[in-house]
């Protein structure tokens, strides 16, 4: 039950995959036997994952594609027949690659389709699913649809000042931090980031190991990114990030709470007046282990920002 005594509402997650065709657009869709209708790709959450893991999941189980998630599109909020209410969070999406010949579970889905956008609109039976369309639309009239993800990352839980004295650049994550660390990768691999941008101090660089390890890649230590670096040299810190959101190439950025402020003012400066809100303004800024997320246009647009925790049992 939820806190307030109502039945916990039904978590869902979907993405609406699309791809350049012929100077247009096309978007994946899936026809359901059991409502003999045409959707946008979705399902529940497993028990412990995050929204965006399960959007990627969900796809690859759906389809047979195994895409990148970008910027997040409206959610669809409604009630079930039992009183319920379901909660649907979407990404435009687009494809990494081939994960599976297509629906592995063809009572569920038994075809899935490339579509021209304005047919989608036509095919699809569900209003909910119309609302996705047109964001879709809207966005890339804007030159907003094309996204790449900065991540900001604030460094897993680590032990407290009073029981580490060996000096701030060793101390380590807790045990809470280190099930973050764990359970990060699928949440920040969903955004399909390729490179990784940390703090050298243990607890930065522990926390964005796990994910760097997943993807092959190297982790770039930047000096600047520590408490240290930061106190000494704040414009330096700023200089670090203006020059990752200038080149708006995917890349996860783990650093420090101290360090945010000077971070999330880069990103603010970018950022379109509506999204520039919706960061953070008050200390922690972001929880131990919590990542933010910057949807970036290729001229360094900030556009869409969500928030993400790892979830850990």
């Amino acid at each position: 039950m939820a806190a307030s005594g109502s039945p916990a509402p039904v978590l869902a997650a979907g993405a609406l995959v699309w791809r350049e065709k012929r100077g247009g657009i096309d978007v994946l869709l899936v026809h359901r036997p059991r409502y003999d209708d045409w959707s946008i790709p979705k399902g529940k959450l497993d028990r412990g994952e995050t929204f965006p893991a399960a959007a990627v999941r969900e796809v690859a189980e759906e389809t047979g594609y195994r895409v990148r998630l970008h910027r997040p599109l409206p959610a669809s909020v409604y009630l079930l027949p039992d009183g319920r209410t379901k909660i649907v969070q979407y990404w435009a999406a687009t494809v990494r690659a081939r994960s599976g010949p297509g629906p592995e579970d063809r009572r569920e889905i038994d075809e899935t389709r490339w579509v021209p956008l304005d047919e989608a609109m036509a095919l699809t039976t569900r209003r909910g699913d119309h609302v996705q369309l047109e964001a879709l639309q809207r966005y890339r009239s804007r030159d907003e649809l094309v996204t790449v993800p900065i991540v900001i990352q604030r460094h897993a839980a680590a032990l407290s000042r009073a029981k580490w004295r060996k000096g701030e650049k060793s101390r380590p994550l807790n045990s809470k931090g280190k099930q973050q660390a764990k359970a990060l990768p699928p949440v920040i691999d969903a955004f399909d980031p390729g490179r990784v941008v940390t703090s050298p101090w243990k607890r930065c660089r522990d926390t964005v190991e796990p994910f760097a390890k997943l993807g092959g890649m190297d982790i770039v230590e930047k000096p600047e990114l520590t408490e240290a670096g930061h106190a000494d040299h704040p414009s330096r810190t700023r200089a670090v990030m203006d020059r990752v959101l200038q080149e708006a190439q995917p890349t996860v950025v783990c650093t420090h709470r101290p360090v945010l402020p000077t971070v999330i003012a880069a990103a603010r400066a970018l950022a379109l007046q509506d999204v520039a809100l919706e960061l953070p303004r008050a200390n922690p800024y972001l929880a131990a282990g919590e990542a933010l997320i910057l949807h970036c246009t290729a001229d360094a647009r900030i556009v869409a920002i969500e928030r993400h925790l790892p979830n850990i049992r």
